[in-house]
């Protein structure tokens, strides 16, 4: 059955407070550099200082500058076309759904190989999104401009080395893609690479949640999930008392409540859930998937301590009812010391 939603309209611009939200994709605060169009979803005052939140988007092209930051963790995931990520001497070509970590201090670069590449991540702590604003311009229009014909903004880039505690190191050279098994979580905090449907992953509600971080990889700061699943029961009403969570569609359609307000996700948007709200969400396609992001760490462990591990890397034809597993994910929740508490 298909839900009929009657959904506040998106916000176009970022709320500039500690409010829940939904922006419609390629909303946002964006900003043009070098040719590519990086755009904030979250930022310090959405999420109380937990994370920021963007996309960069752009056409094939050459590596941005191999630089570190002093206290942000940086995290790529491919959605649409090939990004190559250089991270602690090491690189891989990232195609949808293979992911990069890089933490604070560790020599990192991207570069997009294809037509329409975008990747998506969070940042913490949140604030590194301001850096786009400082080097880049403004930008209004659908996806990336045909030609981005401004001359690139070195002395701004100078300025920000200061301004945002980081580095630029233009001796250093680029290494050349390589593949790796990439199949599993280091469990320390590092940098890795993983290939999509990889790590661990959970079966609960029919629904199968891959792990991409915990905070054994983000030292306590992020942790963050993909789920994916067909129509089918939803995830009973809960709250985090202390935990931020964001939520990308991947693919398909999502039905979130955040609330008291319903909001149809689609591919690309986005809903921002700050700590203390009460949501829940159902899938309403044949195939749904969504990234969900958590500041600081702990809740993406829900699926883990409360259902089971995933033989397969699809999920199951039947499901279990959310109602009559209500009590039991709830004790298992308790009992992990996951941030969660089921309404009513």
């Amino acid at each position: 059955m298909s839900y009929q939603v009657h959904s506040p309209a998106p916000v176009r611009e970022l709320p500039g407070e500690t409010v829940p939200y939904y922006l419609a994709d390629g909303d946002g605060r964006a900003h043009l550099l070098l040719g590519q169009v990086g755009r904030a979803l979250a930022s310090t005052e959405e999420t109380a200082g937990a994370m920021s939140v963007m996309t960069a988007v752009g056409p094939a092209g050459g590596p941005i500058p191999l630089h570190r930051h002093e206290k942000e963790h940086d995290y790529f995931l491919c959605v649409r076309g090939a990004v190559q990520v250089w991270a602690d001497g090491q690189s891989r070509i990232l195609h949808p759904g293979d992911v990069a970590s890089v933490p604070a201090g560790v020599l990192h670069a991207y570069q997009f190989h294809g037509h329409y590449s975008q990747f998506m991540g969070p940042i913490a702590p949140a604030g590194w999104d301001r850096f786009f604003d400082f080097t880049g311009t403004p930008y209004a229009g659908p996806a990336y401009p045909l030609l981005d014909d401004s001359p690139p903004p070195f002395a701004k880039f100078g300025a920000a080395e200061a301004k945002f505690a980081m580095k630029y190191f233009p001796e250093e050279p680029y290494t050349e893609a390589t593949t790796g098994p990439d199949d599993s979580l280091p469990g320390t905090h590092t940098a890795y690479f993983l290939k999509a449907g990889e790590g661990p992953r959970h079966v609960l509600f029919g629904q199968v949640a891959f792990q991409l971080m915990t905070g054994a990889e983000s030292d306590g700061q992020l942790g963050m999930t993909i789920t994916e699943g067909p129509r089918g029961p939803a995830i009973p009403a809960h709250l985090h008392e202390r935990t931020y969570e964001a939520i990308y569609c991947l693919e398909g359609r999502l039905l979130v409540t955040v609330d008291g307000e319903d909001h149809l996700l689609t591919r690309g948007d986005f809903v921002s859930i700050p700590a203390g709200v009460e949501h829940t969400y159902a899938m309403d396609a044949h195939l749904t998937r969504f990234a969900s992001m958590y500041g600081p760490a702990g809740v993406e462990r829900f699926h883990e301590v409360a259902g089971v591990v995933a033989e397969q890397r699809i999920f199951p034809e039947r499901a279990e009812q959310a109602d009559r597993e209500r009590d039991r994910i709830a004790a298992a929740a308790q009992a992990a010391g996951l941030d969660i508490t089921f309404a009513g």
